[in-house]
């Protein structure tokens, strides 16, 4: 299949996994797809630090994404949703983390909404 944001994002089996993972924990609904996957989080009417958290793992999820497109490109190297997802688990807890000085109260809510279900 060619290369594009829609399949990279999450048209591809194996980001929509990834998505869905990530999604799943933050019970929201995985949109398949780029353009909906935006309009989704263009339009999210969650409390402030569950925003906040749905927005962080969305970024942290691209991220991912396109480290693992260059890994498997460049390095001919693969990794597992399984293995993704404990980096992104582990970048997301980290950043939440950095919050905490700034914000304690934002910090805790947006770090119970993560382990929640974990």
């Amino acid at each position: 299949m060619p290369e594009s944001r829609n399949h990279l994002f999450f048209s591809c089996s194996f980001s929509f996994q990834l998505w869905s993972k990530v999604a799943s924990r933050l019970e929201i609904q995985p949109q398949r797809g780029w353009e909906d996957t935006l309009n989704q989080m263009t339009a999210l009417h969650l409390q402030k630090s569950h925003r906040l958290m749905v927005l962080t793992a969305w970024q942290a999820t691209a991220y991912w994404l396109w480290n693992e497109r260059n890994a498997r490109l460049h390095s001919n190297t693969f990794r597992s949703v399984d293995s993704i997802f404990k980096l992104l688990d582990r970048q997301l807890i980290n950043k939440v983390q950095s919050f905490r000085e700034l914000n304690p109260r934002r910090s805790s809510q947006m770090m119970q909404r993560w382990i929640r279900f974990a």
